[in-house]
């Protein structure tokens, strides 16, 4: 089973230093490539590798209005962390906070984050490699599908 760094600390202090580790963010998930030595882009995440198997657990879910615009309280609310709202975005088919204005989306229930943390765990090496030492491509139909450029 997959543990948390932090889950190992033995003093507050030490828990701390590690947590950094343990923050879930996007950019936690994302793999990155070297295009032709001129540019470090993504190319593609785990969210996209594992996304059509967390997709059949999704549930429609209703989005009152005080959470329009605000993917992040929504998230605090759903999840008890607004640091989530990449996952709220990402289930719901959203790109930005300025598309979370529907009244029902698709959820990803807090019951299956565990499972997504140990897949995290798990792929976190590959991500973490492909952040410090990207693989240089050289041509553009080596990238990936779902590759998304933004600048």
């Amino acid at each position: 089973m997959a543990k948390n760094i932090s889950s190992d600390a033995t003093t507050i202090n030490r828990m701390l230093a590690s947590m950094s580790n343990d923050i879930w963010t996007i950019d936690r998930t994302v793999y990155y490539i070297n295009y032709n030595n001129k540019s470090i882009i993504q190319n593609g995440s785990i969210l996209d590798d594992y996304g059509d198997y967390f997709e059949q657990f999704t549930e429609t879910v209703e989005v009152p209005e005080r959470f329009f615009y605000s993917p992040s309280y929504f998230s605090e609310f759903m999840y008890g962390t607004p640091d989530l709202d990449f996952l709220v975005l990402y289930f719901a088919k959203m790109t930005t906070l300025f598309e979370f204005n529907q009244s029902k989306i698709k959820f990803l229930p807090k019951s299956r984050l565990i499972e997504l943390n140990q897949l995290m765990n798990f792929k976190k090496k590959d991500v973490e490699k492909s952040y410090s030492n990207p693989e240089e491509v050289l041509e553009m139909d080596e990238v990936n599908t779902k590759t998304r450029i933004t600048i």
